[in-house]
């Protein structure tokens, strides 16, 4: 896997994405799902201050992907902008830019190294039920039609 610059990646972080006339944070489908609620806290205005640079900027990129931030295969932290688009970024903001990624990236990396050491010590997490419903024996004619044709 490559990223924006085309280095090769080891793992994937997340990435801005451009989508209509906003900007779609993605992150990756492993970590996300391994998210502890202190952490999703405190990146939640990280990931705002981003967007809301990154939306004065959006005209300018040629690609749909924005901003991405990967590690690289030699271990490295690596946050790429859509290409041309770092000349185009006053200074200042763009050291806050990287900085806040940068930040979000050292979240991701706590979440990956917790859930890590809660493995090692053979804790299990109970996963919650697939289906969230109030009153199984309540189900209402459309909702049970739109269950059927999901499955």
């Amino acid at each position: 896997m490559k990223n924006i610059a085309g280095n090769d990646v080891s793992i994937f972080l997340f990435r801005f994405e451009l989508r209509g006339y906003g900007i779609d944070f993605v992150l990756n489908e492993a970590i996300a799902a391994d998210m502890y609620q202190d952490i999703d806290e405190k990146m939640k205005p990280l990931v705002h201050a981003c967007c809301e640079k990154l939306l004065r900027y959006r005209y300018i990129s040629v690609s749909n992907i924005i901003m991405d931030g990967n590690i690289l295969t030699t271990g490295e932290f690596e946050v790429m902008l859509s290409k041309g688009l770092g000349r185009h970024f006053a200074h200042d903001e763009k050291e806050r830019l990287f900085q806040d990624a940068k930040i979000i990236s050292d979240l991701l990396a706590v979440v990956m190294d917790r859930r890590t050491q809660e493995l090692e010590k053979g804790k299990q997490w109970n996963l919650p039920p697939i289906e969230h419903t109030q009153n199984p024996r309540k189900k209402k004619g459309l909702e049970k039609l739109g269950k059927t044709k999901h499955r």
